[in-house]
């Protein structure tokens, strides 16, 4: 990478691996950081606090940039309403629509009848996810937060961002809309795990939970609950007990 008269650095964009400027990118959406007075509370393996500094490297080009912004995270953002401690636009609509499916402990929407654009929650969430691959990230106490080995899923992933592929094979993509307040307290930095010999990965953004997993054996009907294509749905329900547990596997408050 080759610095350009004080204009963003010159390089290979990591999505569509052309050389061009480099522009600052976000592990996660610079929206969900609190500004001014606002205070937010955050979580990683080692560190939890309110307003961190934001993770950020010269990693996408411009174009690349704004295809992440218009295929996913404007749309997402737009539901959650980040800047907004008492609107939450997501959690108003689900809780007066009418589920297509009901279980003890949430509730399934079909995204198409509440209004919600499948593609670009399914993009967003896989997009967070590949930002783990392509870079050391350095988190809010200054360790590195070491990328991830996804192997063929890797590329397979990169096509789909970038528009060379189809939707990956062997993933299924959940959103858990949290009915509680307390979840929407928090949002959390991505986190891998193992599920049924399948790669798993999540993150809490503002009351909302992204969850992928990846593998050749994903458990049954995970697709039938899946936010991307062909079921697309959505749920909801009460996650206080599970942020609860989840922040204790980061660090204790």
């Amino acid at each position: 990478m080759r610095k350009a008269n004080g204009n963003p650095p010159i390089g290979q964009c990591r999505l569509c691996l052309k050389e061009r400027p480099l522009h600052e990118s976000h592990l996660m959406p610079r929206a969900l950081y609190a500004h001014g007075r606002r205070k937010i509370t955050f979580a990683t393996r080692s560190l939890s606090g309110s307003n961190p500094k934001e993770i950020k490297a010269n990693l996408l080009c411009l174009d690349c940039e704004q295809r992440f912004n218009g295929y996913g995270e404007s749309e997402v953002l737009k539901w959650l309403a980040p800047k907004s401690i008492r609107r939450f636009p997501l959690h108003d609509r689900l809780r007066v629509a009418c589920p297509c499916e009901d279980f003890p402990t949430l509730s399934v929407f079909k995204c198409r009848d509440v209004g919600v654009d499948a593609a670009k929650f399914t993009y967003f969430t896989l997009s967070v996810v590949w930002r783990m691959t392509i870079h050391d990230w350095v988190g809010f106490d200054d360790r590195v937060l070491p990328r991830w080995n996804l192997g063929t899923f890797g590329e397979q992933l990169r096509g789909f961002l970038v528009g060379d592929e189809a939707f990956p094979p062997d993933t299924a993509v959940f959103v858990i809309v949290c009915t509680d307040s307390y979840s929407r307290e928090f949002w959390t930095a991505p986190a891998s795990d193992v599920v049924c010999n399948c790669l798993g990965f999540e993150f809490l953004a503002r009351g909302v939970y992204f969850r992928a997993l990846m593998g050749k054996h994903l458990p049954p009907d995970s697709h039938t609950l899946s936010c991307a294509l062909p079921y697309e749905r959505i749920t909801y329900g009460h996650c206080r007990n599970l942020t609860i547990e989840k922040l204790k596997v980061f660090v204790p408050f």
